[in-house]
């Protein structure tokens, strides 16, 4: 009997286990399955940052920026500086999509929404009408992979919240709790500084807390194969390497006081979509439930 009901018990677990599974696959589907359908739209995305200290005090509120979704000659996606909150002009304002965005593709980040979505280590947190949420766990195992997606993606922790008629994600919120997202980068400088002697670090040490939000776009001329998920909002916490002197972002620098330690920099973004031949916009000015 007390065998019959081990077997009993690991077959319940493994169907649990293919169930959640199924869950993420739908939704690496659902997401990637999405992406064909921003031809059809365009957005704008409001960037502001703040570098706070130990306590949470704010030290220095950095110019906020707005950035667009531009079209490279190849057709896809880059993104360009449009305006800064300091005044100061964008970089090639009136330039192609080329010169505009740069080298964007060798800046990409290693923490990837595509790559958390292929996460074996998941877990089902809860179901219900109204959403499915899955807990996905760090993988140690995994921190010393040769593609840094992998890396990053392992040392990562995460909770997804799905909506359950399209499986597509409606939150996602994270920490790195490992310091496989970490590394060098060369972003090339814009806006009149000197030239960098070496590479720059990533700002994404462990301890770095993200949640992004999404809403649905309706497409509003009658085709509604044409709704587009977009990320409406995100909220960053990443702590600085102590004695860090200066952030660059948008190929610009800003210097900031490298005595102060325990220091972290707070992102926050809202995004406006809007559709090709929509007349008006469509804000999102608080999160989707």
């Amino acid at each position: 009997m007390r065998c019959m009901m081990l077997l009993c018990a690991a077959a319940v677990a493994h169907a649990q286990a293919d169930t959640v599974a199924g869950m993420m696959a739908k939704a690496e589907s659902a997401y990637e399955g999405n992406l064909l359908q921003e031809k059809h739209w365009n957005w704008t995305t409001t960037e502001e940052r703040v570098v706070e200290g130990r306590d949470g005090r704010a030290l220095t509120r950095l110019p906020n920026v707005v950035v667009e979704s531009v079209i490279r000659n190849d057709g896809r996606r880059c993104v360009a500086v449009l305006s800064w909150g300091d005044g100061v002009e964008p970089y090639a304002l009136s330039a192609d999509a080329e010169t505009r965005c740069g080298n964007q593709d060798q800046m990409r980040s290693p923490l990837r929404l595509e790559a958390l979505l292929q996460s074996r280590r998941v877990k089902l947190l809860s179901q219900s009408a109204e959403a499915i949420t899955l807990a996905i766990q760090s993988n140690r195992g995994l921190l010393h992979d040769s593609d840094p997606d992998v890396r990053c993606t392992a040392s990562t922790q995460a909770t997804v919240k799905l909506d359950p008629a399209t499986w597509f994600p409606l939150r996602v919120e994270g920490e790195i709790v490992e310091s496989g997202c970490e590394g060098e980068t060369t972003p090339q400088l814009h806006y009149g500084e000197e030239s960098r002697q070496g590479p720059a670090r990533r700002l994404l040490r462990k301890g770095t807390l993200f949640r992004l939000d999404f809403a649905l776009q309706a497409d509003k001329f009658g085709h509604p194969e044409n709704s587009f998920w977009i990320c409406v909002a995100q909220h960053w916490s990443r702590p600085f390497l102590d004695h860090t002197g200066g952030v660059i972002f948008w190929n610009r620098r800003f210097d900031i006081d490298p005595s102060i330690s325990g220091r972290k920099m707070i992102l926050d973004t809202k995004t406006i979509a809007r559709e090709f031949g929509a007349d008006s916009q469509m804000r999102f000015n608080t999160l989707p439930k």
